[in-house]
């Protein structure tokens, strides 16, 4: 097997067609809506017969491509990764704002439909969290009746629970301003466009990330996590390449600042989505275990042990709740919230080893 590392052009690497890969949603006229494009990557190991599927809902931003340098370690472990760009990103048409998450919803299951997936694991970062979680609450049949599993690297929480002056000022702007996000990354230097996006965990993706802790990681996977680093200054060139007409109505989407919609839609924060989730999986037969990965240092939401992280694992607790879901952590030594699904960091090959079974 060739790996990551013998690849010599990342621009050739990031033209293979599975990263690029389009269809249509058609339209639905009772859903006030017209035909829709949606593009995704669909990657990693691929055996009908005995492949693990990973539906991975990316951060703010949403890119398809982010991760696509975890290819051949993917094979390795028999595991098949496909991530969507959500609405306004890359390659999918834009949606109304208010209903970004239900037409997500909508896109992601004639997605697999039309890849012929039945059933996923799931794994998030950042702001996919929110996507991923609603996911479930409403379809929760999706869920692999063998590894009914979701990894959240990096969650996203609100300042409300993690008291972070950074991410407060961003919720404080306008959502007028942050509607406008997007038209502020491409000339702005020092004011909106780097605040939501170093909020949003997604610094690296326009220039901002400071380079560090590039060292360590395990040695069976080291080519990998070089080829992977090798690749981020041709990825902020193909995000930027493509739309991120998204960038503002997810900004206002995540930051809960929808006009005429509460919380996140149907739920209002994790602490309501919980005992909904409980007896969504009751519903439908199935159990759920949640692992999440808190990067050592977090920006954004705090480090392990501070208020946003004991608010969110506290949402989790209860006798009911734990019948159903088993909630696990792990702190990531050496990560922060934007490398926190890096190849150098661990977390692919324990998400993948634990698929593998």
């Amino acid at each position: 097997m060739t790996s990551a590392a013998e690849v010599k052009d990342p621009e050739a690497f990031l033209k293979d067609p599975r990263f690029s890969q389009t269809f249509q949603l058609p339209a639905d006229p009772s859903d006030d809506h017209g035909s829709l494009q949606v593009k995704y990557s669909d990657y990693g190991y691929h055996n009908a017969a005995d492949e693990n599927v990973l539906l991975f809902f990316a951060p703010l931003c949403a890119s398809r491509i982010f991760h696509c340098a975890k290819d051949e370690l993917a094979k390795k472990y028999r595991v098949r990764i496909v991530v969507m760009d959500r609405p306004g990103f890359g390659g999918t048409d834009p949606v109304k704002l208010e209903k970004r998450p239900a037409m997500c919803r909508k896109m992601t299951l004639a997605l697999l439909k039309h890849l012929g997936i039945k059933h996923v694991s799931l794994a998030c970062h950042s702001g996919g969290t929110v996507y991923a979680l609603d996911m479930l609450v409403h379809h929760p049949e999706i869920l692999s009746p063998e590894r009914p599993y979701l990894a959240i690297g990096g969650p996203w929480i609100l300042p409300s629970h993690s008291h972070l002056l950074s991410m407060s000022v961003t919720q404080s702007l306008p959502a007028s301003m942050l509607a406008q996000a997007d038209k502020f990354i491409g000339f702005v230097n020092g004011t909106l466009g780097p605040v939501v996006a170093t909020s949003a965990g997604m610094s690296q993706m326009f220039g901002l990330s400071k380079k560090k802790n590039v060292e360590g990681g395990a040695e069976e996977t080291k080519a990998d996590a070089l080829f992977e680093e090798s690749l981020e200054p041709f990825l902020f060139k193909l995000v930027h390449a493509e739309s991120i007409r998204g960038f503002g109505d997810e900004s206002v989407f995540l930051m809960q600042k929808t006009e005429g919609v509460p919380g996140w839609g149907d739920w209002l924060d994790y602490d309501d989505l919980v005992p909904k989730l409980v007896q969504a999986l009751k519903g439908a037969g199935k159990r759920l275990t949640v692992n999440v990965y808190y990067a050592e240092e977090d920006s954004m939401i705090g480090a392990p042990g501070t208020d946003g992280p004991k608010w969110l694992d506290s949402c989790f607790k209860g006798e009911e709740v734990e019948q159903i879901i088993t909630y696990n952590t792990k702190t990531i030594e050496a990560a922060d919230h934007d490398t926190i699904w890096s190849i150098r960091r661990g977390v692919p090959v324990d998400v993948f080893k634990k698929l593998a079974g």
